[in-house]
């Protein structure tokens, strides 16, 4: 399924505001350390603006065999290691981005940032949390879901990136309750996405998925790092990969920056080459 791999992290890090800190991590590369805080790394990366757009993070959660799911959902594959350095991840950006499909079956919510992730994103030059925009040229987004309910006062409100004719009752249906934008297209393409966040400010972008959609970041050739955490399971099955449906020719050569471990789960930051 196209939203896989992220529930763990998200019932972790964000329906339960306190993360699971067990310990610290190990850094295996590139200079081996002991004890080190995602939380100090992630956020402090250096990632210079491409011309004319964001950067653009990808975050996916893999076991070793390639599945994004055990038993359709990702909670098998996460851990304690993952959650600290998915909550590290979310502090790294100024916009969240996610399909439609992820963030029904994942039950999204408003982010909200902990008292310390605030601080450490003021501390890197960022707001206190990052924004939410949902990619959906159908808008077959519930009215009920998490992120349209649970709006607090002066809150922003979610940006739905929409096609240029969605249907008008399902905009009716969120009134008051999201941000639009129209792409000049009938289906928002990843460049219609990546320039309306820039236009509203956004230096870094940090797109959760699903594969399909990550597949249409491939396709377009934007992506300037990916942060994947490998799961020790062998899963086996049909699971999805990371990546669906990218009808890309010319492989995305990648850099391996970093190399974390936590409780033998790997947490891999990878650049552009």
């Amino acid at each position: 399924m196209d939203c896989a791999g992220i529930s763990r992290r998200l019932s972790t890090s964000v329906h339960n505001p306190v993360a699971v800190r067990s310990s610290l991590v190990r850094q295996l590369l590139p200079t081996p350390l002991d004890a080190v805080d995602p939380l100090t790394l992630y956020p402090f990366d250096h990632r210079p603006r491409p011309a004319g757009r964001p950067w653009l993070m990808v975050n996916m959660v893999a076991s070793v065999d390639g599945a994004i799911a055990i038993d359709g959902v990702s909670g098998g594959l996460g851990g304690d290691g993952d959650s600290m350095a998915f909550r590290a991840i979310r502090a790294s950006c100024d916009w969240i981005v996610a399909a439609a499909g992820t963030v029904r079956a994942e039950r999204y919510r408003i982010p909200r940032a902990t008292e310390e992730t605030a601080a450490v994103r003021v501390a890197a030059g960022r707001s206190e949390a990052p924004r939410l925009a949902v990619v959906s040229a159908s808008v077959d987004l519930d009215p009920e879901l998490p992120l349209f309910v649970d709006q607090r006062d002066g809150e922003a409100r979610p940006l739905v990136i929409t096609g240029a004719n969605p249907p008008a009752d399902r905009m009716h249906a969120l009134e008051g309750r999201a941000e639009w934008h129209h792409t000049d297209t009938e289906r928002p393409t990843a460049e219609s996405v990546l320039a309306a966040l820039g236009e509203r400010g956004a230096d870094v972008v940090l797109a959760e998925g699903g594969p399909t959609f990550n597949g249409q970041l491939v396709d377009s050739g934007l992506i300037d790092e990916l942060c994947l955490s490998i799961s020790p399971h062998l899963v086996g099955g049909g699971s999805s990969r990371i990546v669906n449906g990218s009808e890309a020719t010319i492989p995305t050569d990648l850099r391996l920056d970093r190399l974390l471990e936590h409780d033998n789960a790997l947490f891999a930051r990878y650049v552009r080459a």
